[in-house]
């Protein structure tokens, strides 16, 4: 303990002596500090949103949907579609009830909206409250369609209130502002509390219950299913039947969640078996396989964080061996000092330990150095430049901290043992 104690004092008196050379070790190992927070930061809010995307979109995703090459693809006959009514919906849930989700989805595509002196083009979306249990990333004003409202087909709805766009080029917002044609009805919206009063949707009355307002960008979680609706107005898939929004050979697509991971590929089999029973040809229809779309998208997550992670610990490498270069001038500037020691009865083991103990103290300082300097960097400098700040925990500078300091005993280990190595008498000669 007292040959370590020596060795943390002659490496404080080393370290003051040479500042400049010091601070060019404090700099390479803090820059590796620096990115290593960054990268694992990044990991961490990788994982945390992926957990997020579970959580609001989950994993075991299909979606049923028609086959339009099936339809279309002889030039001179055309067969006509089958189509999944809500009864089939119905039929089909009862067949496997153990599903998460089973939810319709019926899309009137433009629709007039008018509201007092207020004229503007909408589109509503038939839906059921099976609609909420995934990819929900809404703030509810109101109340939600219930159950009720479906099986007695009332003319309710709930209204999406648009979230302020994120910052972006001149080029994208162009392109919204071309294709928005809905922008009425989002100014609508956003300008006049709708929530109890009474709306005209292609000339049928409609009770808004509810208000869905869109969570901010900054805030959404994203969703894993790689589908991006712009949802509008929301109605009993029922009532939109009954009222000829949804005609009768349109088709709904059904949105299903099976629950299981692991009994997926089961469950997909027994919704294309009653597919075929029901329409007698399972090809009219495409039953997407969301599952590997999700397993793509997070593992193309944890690729880019590893990535980051592998440019982190490279930095540290780099602090690694600039500490390394400098242990070996200081051990070759310092030879006959070696020679002294060696030659008034210091052993190896304690050149080694204080030429390990001085780089290990140049690391330490180095991390934390680098710790200050990851956090001002991801948090405050960030934000300022409307990068978003990264979510570092109180771990992230500690383990960095210990990082550089075993980074810079590891590389320090060879100078210390050429250190160690050398004969008293041939030390004592040294110019």
């Amino acid at each position: 303990m007292r040959a370590l104690f020596n060795a943390v004092k002659t490496g404080f008196t080393e370290i003051w002596a040479h500042k400049t050379r010091s601070v060019l070790s404090f700099l390479a190992i803090a820059a590796g500090s620096v990115v290593f927070i960054d990268a694992f930061s990044a990991i961490f809010a990788t994982y945390e949103r992926i957990e997020k995307q579970k959580e609001v979109s989950g994993m075991a995703r299909l979606k049923i949907s028609q086959n339009y090459s099936q339809t279309y693809s002889s030039p001179d006959d055309y067969v006509p579609p089958p189509v999944i009514t809500y009864e089939d919906v119905l039929r089909l849930r009862e067949k496997l009830p153990g599903f998460y989700m089973v939810s319709p989805e019926g899309r009137d595509w433009r629709n007039v909206l008018e509201y007092g002196e207020h004229r503007v083009t909408t589109s509503v979306m038939g839906v059921t409250p099976e609609w909420t249990k995934r990819d929900f990333i809404y703030k509810l004003r109101g109340r939600f369609l219930d159950w009720h409202d479906v099986e007695n087909k009332l003319r309710v709805c709930v209204l999406v209130k648009k979230a302020a766009p994120p910052p972006g080029n001149s080029f994208n917002k162009s392109m919204m502002k071309k294709y928005n044609f809905t922008g009425g009805f989002d100014t609508l919206v956003a300008h006049n509390d709708l929530l109890g009063k009474t709306v005209s949707i292609d000339g049928f009355t409609f009770t808004v219950i509810g208000i869905l307002e869109e969570l901010p960008y900054s805030r959404r979680p994203e969703t894993m299913t790689g589908y991006s609706q712009e949802y509008k107005v929301l109605a009993p898939v029922t009532t939109l039947i009954h009222y000829n929004f949804i005609g009768s050979y349109q088709t709904l697509d059904v949105s299903i969640d099976t629950g299981s991971e692991q009994n997926f590929e089961e469950s997909l089999r027994k919704i294309n078996n009653f597919l075929k029973i029901r329409f007698g040809d399972g090809d009219f229809f495409i039953v997407e396989n969301q599952l590997e779309l999700i397993r793509e998208r997070i593992a193309a997550s944890m690729k880019s964080a590893l990535v980051t992670i592998s440019l982190g610990m490279l930095a540290f490498l780099a602090g690694g061996i600039g500490i390394m270069n400098v242990t070996l001038a200081t051990v070759f500037a310092r030879t006959r000092e070696i020679g002294v020691r060696r030659a008034i009865g210091a052993s190896r083991r304690d050149i080694m330990l204080q030429f390990i103990v001085e780089a290990v103290m140049l690391g330490l300082i180095g991390g934390v150095l680098g710790s200050a300097l990851g956090y001002l960097w991801g948090v405050p400098v960030k934000v300022m430049l409307g990068m978003g700040g990264s979510p570092i925990k109180a771990w992230m500078p500690l383990v960095s901290v210990l990082i550089a300091a075993f980074t810079a005993f590891v590389f320090a280990i060879y100078p210390a043992w050429v250190a160690a190595g050398l004969k008293p008498a041939d030390a004592l000669r040294a110019e």
